[in-house]
């Protein structure tokens, strides 16, 4: 797969509206070995964006909402969570603080506690949502995420992931 260099393709590749077959045998083998591999880059299943650590960068989704005259870019954050709070809750400052022209679509949590050496079944790894674990919860404002533990939560680290409409009104 290319990577554009034009940035208003940033979610490129696209497949061309019209493709020109070559009639030369070596040129027409060559075409469909491309373009059999433009197809499966575009059609397989991904998800375009990616994620950066404090930084807001596109997911690749797009919304329509309220009017089709609009289109609006989908974007997301993560914030890296290098231990859990024991019993107690954990202030992190988001990257990017929301106005009342951001949207947020969607925001959740992993937690990982990596498997010890020679003990199976001791590593765990899990998603959360702000409520939904009884060990873990979080809550999100414009400026931070409280995460609040009840449990001894040392042992994991993790994520907060938060997927947003910058221009959302």
């Amino acid at each position: 797969m290319t990577i554009p260099v034009n940035p208003i393709e940033i979610f490129s590749p696209f497949l061309p509206s019209t493709y020109n077959i070559p009639e030369e045998d070596d040129r027409l083998k060559e075409y469909l070995g491309s373009t059999f591999s433009d197809f499966s880059d575009v059609v397989n299943d991904k998800v375009i964006g990616m994620f950066v650590e404090n930084f807001d960068n596109f997911n690749g989704h797009k919304f329509f909402y309220d009017t089709t005259k609009k289109l609006r870019n989908g974007y997301r954050f993560l914030l890296r969570i290098l231990s859990f709070p024991n019993t107690s809750t954990l202030v992190i400052t988001l990257p990017t603080p929301f106005t009342q022209q951001f949207v947020v679509s969607q925001v959740w949590g992993s937690a990982s506690k990596p498997p010890l050496t020679g003990i199976p079944r001791s590593g765990e790894y899990f998603s959360f949502y702000s409520e939904g674990n009884s060990r873990i919860t979080f809550i999100m404002t414009e400026l931070d995420v409280t995460i609040t533990t009840t449990a001894d939560m040392t042992a994991y680290s993790g994520f907060i992931i938060c997927d947003y409409i910058r221009d959302g009104i």
